[in-house]
């Protein structure tokens, strides 16, 4: 795991040695920390990892690896990764298209022309547009995010988001077109 973690975080050597001893003294109690959050052994490995990495991060701010302050800094690191990584989970958990309550709609024109098809081929429509306009799409118009919500999820620029958002309408629109009007 450390290999993953010096390969991702540029470190000076003295760093590095901080680092290693940090993960030896103490990947079993932020193990142990994250698991009760998450249910999963491989969520938590995968956790922990990130975990590292954020620490090797801030690393320069641990003084002494033996404090009381550092095994709490420690642990709210690996609680507040733990707690991220539930949040994006809850957030993009997979629903199945069939199972979607429907899709939103946030223009006038766009929803006349959704209205006039019925659902299963506005989803296949959804599903056959490239990606990351596909992601964007479902995010927005059939689970009902945010922007804000969608950018934090895919860990990208809301402005980016907006744009994808508009480029894939227009993709969707273009093929929703095709399927009403042949």
């Amino acid at each position: 795991m450390l290999a993953v973690v010096f390969s991702t975080v540029d470190m000076t050597g003295e760093h590095k040695d901080k680092l290693e001893t940090l993960y030896c003294k103490y990947r079993r109690l932020l193990f142990t920390v994250i698991r009760r959050i998450v249910s999963t052994d491989s969520d938590s490995e995968d956790i922990l990892q990130n975990t590292f990495i954020k620490i090797a991060k801030n690393i320069k701010k641990i003084d002494d690896v033996e404090s009381r302050e550092t095994v709490a800094f420690l642990t709210i690191i690996a609680k507040n990764t733990a707690y991220d990584f539930l949040r994006r989970q809850a957030l993009i958990e997979e629903v199945p298209f069939e199972e979607t309550d429907g899709i939103i709609a946030d223009d006038k024109a766009f929803s006349e022309l959704l209205s006039n098809l019925e659902y299963e081929k506005i989803v296949n429509c959804i599903k056959s547009i490239t990606s990351p306009y596909t992601e964007v799409l479902y995010l927005h118009f059939v689970r009902d995010l945010s922007v804000k919500q969608i950018a934090h999820i895919l860990e990208r620029k809301p402005a980016t988001v907006k744009m994808q958002l508009v480029r894939g309408k227009k993709l969707l629109v273009k093929r929703l077109s095709e399927v009403l009007y042949g």
